[in-house]
């Protein structure tokens, strides 16, 4: 009885193996028949490294690509040829990982148990099987690692153990280094950034690539201008270069929009106007003035009202074509200004006052009527 049990197992585990190994020797078929599609949609021999398959798929990209202009341009093509070129890359990446994981002393072993356990994963996608034997089961202690007899998987998981300790020293080595040289470690981390980077289509995202890697092999660092801040330039983000550039010949010849012509006419005659008041305010009295005196301020502010009816109709041209809400400025308020003068404004002395009363009438009359009609003059050839 315990004999006919024991060759039951040992009859199990032969199945499980021929299992096994059919169900691994398929999937290399269909990977490798996968393999040597895409490189029949390239157009490469059997054995092309990574560089010639690259180095294929831009030649094929610069000629079928929708964008790119050639005649023999296909979008569906294109994607044909990137994703035979995906292809490629994905295998070229197993092949590499495989070959990091497989070095060492349990290489095989390793490798042995991996497709185990890929054919595991498989076996518990299929809903006919519903039992698994108890000696696909991993070992419990010693994390997994290891085959033999207890002792054996004991030595076993001590070298392994003594490896790891070794490579973790190792890389604590060489962190410390890297902390110590921050461009070494900057360029690490641009390394891995230009290896995260992943690309779909267009050719847009290719040149990326080729840039991001270029970066990382330090190509950009001898450039003339490397580690400088860009000169700035007043271009606005929302307006084409087009634009930009006729706007840049038009001020560099002297040409301005009619808003900022009109922004200087009324801020000049602003100014004019507010000398015109102060020169008729040097000619009067301290306050408080007397009738006569407010009589001449009232007529010099009659004189200026057409001029300021003018200047103010510029400003509604002004704030109709200002782009800006907050550039808009109101009218010329003649009272408040008038009033700002009067009370700041410089005056004669109390002295000349009373020295002007003082003279006969006919002499003050003349001299008031010759003030008045220089005043005026002065005026009148301001705004000529």
């Amino acid at each position: 009885m315990l004999h006919s049990s024991g060759s039951l197992v040992w009859r199990a585990v032969q199945l499980h193996g021929q299992r096994v190994y059919w169900r691994t020797t398929r999937n290399v078929h269909s990977h490798r028949t996968a393999y040597l599609e895409s490189l029949q949609v390239l157009g490469l021999p059997e054995g092309s490294d990574q560089a010639a398959v690259r180095e294929r798929f831009l030649k094929l990209a610069k000629k079928l690509h929708p964008d790119s202009g050639h005649p023999e341009a296909s979008a569906e093509q294109f994607q044909v040829v990137e994703k035979a070129y995906r292809s490629l890359l994905n295998k070229f990446s197993e092949e590499r990982v495989e070959r990091q994981r497989c070095e060492g002393e349990y290489g095989l072993y390793y490798r042995h148990k991996r497709a185990e356990e890929h054919y595991e994963e498989e076996e518990e996608e299929e809903q006919d099987i519903k039992h698994t034997a108890p000696q696909h089961r991993q070992y419990l202690s010693y994390e997994g690692i290891g085959m033999g007899t207890p002792s054996q998987r004991q030595k076993q998981y001590a070298s392994y153990q003594a490896m790891r300790a070794a490579s973790s020293v190792n890389e604590y080595k060489v962190k410390k280094i890297s902390a110590e040289y921050p461009e070494t470690a900057l360029q690490q981390k641009e390394r891995a950034a230009a290896r995260k980077i992943r690309t779909r289509y267009g050719i847009d995202r290719m040149v990326d690539d080729m840039i991001q890697e270029a970066m990382a092999k330090g190509e950009f660092d001898n450039l003339s201008n490397a580690g400088k801040p860009l000169k700035e330039r007043p271009i606005n983000p929302y307006v084409d270069t087009v634009t930009h550039r006729i706007n840049e010949v038009l001020i560099n010849n002297g040409y301005a929009p009619e808003w900022v012509l009109l922004e200087k006419e009324i801020r000049e005659a602003r100014e004019d106007l507010r000398n015109s008041l102060k020169i008729v305010r040097e000619q009067l009295g301290p306050l408080p003035l007397t009738k006569e005196e407010e009589k001449r301020w009232s007529v010099c502010q009659e004189l200026l009202q057409p001029k300021i009816t003018a200047i103010n109709k510029k400003i509604d041209n002004y704030n109709l074509l200002v782009p800006l809400l907050k550039q808009q400025v109101t009218h010329f308020p003649l009272h408040r200004e008038a009033q700002k003068i009067l009370t700041e404004g410089q005056s004669r002395s109390r002295e000349e006052v009373q020295q002007e009363e003082q003279q006969p009438s006919e002499e003050k009359e003349r001299q008031r009527m010759f003030s008045s009609a220089w005043n005026i003059f002065r005026l009148f050839r301001m705004y000529r």
